[in-house]
């Protein structure tokens, strides 16, 4: 069977990273940040395979990057014999629309990273730059943050995010480079540079077509656009990543599959590749059939007492709220969603009790997803891993197995269970921290015990405890 060819719009930049001269500079442009990503990989890779003594370093834009990049790239390497710089010119190179996409994505990144002050300062020069391409004036971001985060979050109508926003916008840090002099001096290095030992790979991802430094940098050496042109091409791209990835996981998945996952929406590569992986691990055998893919999807349109309980671990109480009111209204659900292991068929769902009945189940439920993810929370902690959000593939092949595997004075790694559900609850631990993960198994006992005792009726006792969670994130759970 041949191989699929996804990247094959890069071929000509991965032999030019094989050769020596390098060409001065590699542009690599995209719609989708996992595709452009991942274009970047596949070229540092041939480079690393061309060079086996060379050695890659990466950059982004803001807070001085562009300077240092370009000096990286004309610095003779004293224990390399080439060099490949990596240069993020996204913000520099981004068009000046603003998406409330873009602002959730900052903005949740934000708390994620915690008390990090180095990947802070990182989001504030990007908190910075969306300013700039709403507008808004350096000066005025810097006299009053609050009334610039309040016009930016206003026009894509994101009210709530404001405070967040102004957090960042008031952020301490090294001062970026100003926009047009990084520019300028990226230009400069374009125009002047010639084939050398190293090379800067500039990438960015939905640059402004309009830019005046793009023509310039294509000029100067090799560069490729990974933009798809329309849905059609976007969703044919994906079913030819998507047949990689069955024949890199040694499977066999049904054309069929691909074309329902395209069809529920799923047109960037992150998640299509997220939601095939899922499929692929729950499949019970090597192949993935229409009919397993379409049993899957239906449990997912349900809503579930596990649904809850994912409300709870994102700390969206509200959500977390309304499920809870619907699930012990009376009316007929599945408590919980089924989940098959990968060595055996997916199981049907089971019927959990009905209303009221249900509270014992749903309140067991959640007790057991917040132990997980204490000891997940916990375990990180121990081992001094880092604290981040992984997608499913890099937690089951990584941090999974590092966190399980023997480590001289730690206690062994308790939770046991499918690799999907532990990364359900790492993804929700990182919205805790240790201690306020412990004070919720006391506030889940404290409601067990008031329902026993006649204190109060279930659901208006975990209805007060969800309502006193309600408060945004601890600051450093993530970090």
């Amino acid at each position: 069977m041949k191989s699929p060819e996804p990247f094959a719009e890069i071929a000509p930049l991965v032999a030019a990273a094989r050769t020596t001269p390098l060409p001065p500079l590699f542009l690599v442009t995209g719609d989708d940040d996992w595709i452009v990503a991942e274009a970047v990989r596949r070229i540092a890779a041939a480079f690393l395979e061309g060079f086996v003594e060379g050695e890659v370093t990466s950059y982004e834009a803001g807070g001085g990057g562009v300077a240092e990049a370009v000096a990286d790239v004309a610095t003779v390497a004293l224990f390399s014999t080439n060099r490949l710089v990596t240069l993020d010119a996204s913000d520099l190179l981004r068009g000046k629309g603003l998406s409330a996409e873009e602002l959730d994505a900052l903005v949740d990144e934000a708390a994620e990273a915690g008390d990090d002050a180095r990947a802070l300062a990182r989001l504030a020069r990007k908190a910075r730059a969306l300013a700039t391409a709403a507008g808004i004036a350096a000066a005025d971001v810097a006299a009053d943050p609050d009334d610039a985060a309040r016009r930016i979050a206003g026009r894509v109508k994101r009210a709530d995010r404001a405070a967040a926003l102004a957090t960042l916008l008031g952020q301490p840090g090294a001062e970026d480079e100003g926009a047009e002099s990084a520019t300028d001096r990226l230009v400069a290095f374009a125009r002047r540079a010639s084939p050398s030992d190293n090379v800067l790979l500039v990438h960015a991802v939905s640059p402004d077509p309009q830019h005046a430094a793009l023509p310039v940098l294509r000029r100067a050496g090799r560069a490729v656009d990974l933009g798809a042109k329309s849905d059609g091409e976007r969703a044919e791209r994906l079913h030819t990543l998507g047949l990689e990835r069955a024949i890199d996981r040694k499977v066999i998945v049904e054309a069929e599959v691909f074309e329902l996952l395209t069809e529920r929406g799923r047109l960037q590569a992150r998640p299509f590749l997220s939601d095939l992986d899922r499929l692929i691990d729950s499949s019970g055998g090597p192949r993935v059939t229409e009919e397993h893919a379409l049993r899957q999807i239906e449990n997912e349109s349900r809503e579930y007492g596990s649904d809850f309980v994912d409300a709870v671990a994102k700390r969206d109480m509200v959500e977390a709220l309304r499920l809870l009111g619907k699930l012990l209204s009376g009316a007929t659900f599945t408590a919980f969603r089924p989940f098959g292991d990968k060595d055996e068929p997916p199981q049907a769902a089971k019927k959990g009790p009905r209303g009221e009945n249900a509270f014992f189940p749903l309140l067991g439920l959640l007790a057991g997803e917040v132990r997980r993810m204490l000891a997940l929370r916990a375990a990180l902690e121990e081992r001094g891993a880092p604290i981040r959000r992984a997608d499913y593939r890099t937690f089951a092949d990584r941090i999974l197995p590092s966190l399980r595997a023997a480590r001289p004075g730690l206690p062994p790694f308790p939770p046991e269970g499918h690799p999907f559900v532990l990364h359900k609850a790492y993804l929700g631990c990182l919205n805790w921290t240790t201690d306020e993960l412990a004070d919720a198994l006391v506030g889940i006992e404290a409601v067990d015990r008031g329902v026993k005792t006649g204190e109060g009726s279930g659901s208006e006792l975990l209805e007060a405890w969800l309502l006193s969670l309600s408060r945004p994130a601890a600051q450093g759970a993530a970090g």
